[in-house]
């Protein structure tokens, strides 16, 4: 029975982590079209933009995985790291139209040149992708510490979770480049991804609230027969003779 429910409860959070992948490269694709529009399609402008969303991510795995291990619910804290992936990617597009009207009043590529150009590409490639990606940095680790089990040497449950989230990533980069961006334009389809986000959310919270509810039970139960054992053995003593 326990290893039907650990069974069931690695495949839920196995789909939490494909529909995180599956935000995580809707909304690069989509940001990488909406800069493209700003800082145009050369090579470093492109490379700008996956340097900031990679280095993000890294960023987001170095300091808030050590975190996570930390927390009393992993899946709790993964719970708010996609809650705030939601919400800062769901301003996004805000963003993005404040950092075409600093790029232009700069000048633009020509009146900056390729170095300083390349410099204010990445600053303020940061400003839109940089919260974002480094809250997208810290979820791996925080699911993957929610499922270990002492038991499981091979780390066979990382390897589903990390096939989930790959297998998620290509779903959200397939219909995002040949169907979201045209029928509902890439704003719409970063907002999508950010509903999206947000039911992967609830979800955590609501699996990390189960789980504490039967670790609980789990604890009373335990208690209660140690505290058996206890007055049995209390008993027996009283009943031996001297």
């Amino acid at each position: 029975m326990a290893e039907k429910d650990s069974r069931l409860s690695v495949a839920r959070i196995s789909l939490l982590v494909f529909g995180s992948g599956f935000c995580a490269l809707v909304y690069q694709v989509a940001w990488l079209r909406l800069l493209r529009l700003i800082f145009g399609a050369s090579t470093p402008a492109t490379a700008a933009v996956v340097a900031i969303f990679m280095g993000g991510i890294g960023a987001g795995s170095l300091i808030l995985g050590p975190r996570a291990d930390r927390q009393r619910s992993p899946l709790g804290f993964y719970s708010n790291l996609e809650f705030g992936i939601a919400v800062s990617a769901a301003l996004s597009p805000l963003l993005i139209q404040l950092v075409r009207w600093l790029y232009i009043a700069a000048g633009g590529s020509q009146g900056l040149g390729l170095t300083l150009g390349t410099v204010m590409r990445i600053f303020l490639a940061t400003l839109v992708l940089g919260v974002p990606t480094f809250l997208m940095g810290g979820t791996l680790p925080a699911i993957t510490r929610a499922v270990e089990r002492s038991e499981d040497q091979g780390r066979r449950l990382l390897g589903v979770l990390y096939g989930a989230n790959t297998l998620g990533a290509v779903l959200g980069a397939v219909l995002t480049t040949f169907l979201t961006i045209e029928v509902l334009g890439i704003r719409r389809s970063i907002w999508v991804a950010c509903l999206v986000n947000l039911l992967v959310a609830l979800w955590a919270r609501t699996l990390a609230r189960s789980q504490a509810q039967t670790a609980q039970r789990s604890s009373l139960a335990q208690g209660k027969s140690e505290a058996g054992t206890t007055q049995a053995a209390v008993s027996v003593d009283t009943a031996s003779p001297p």
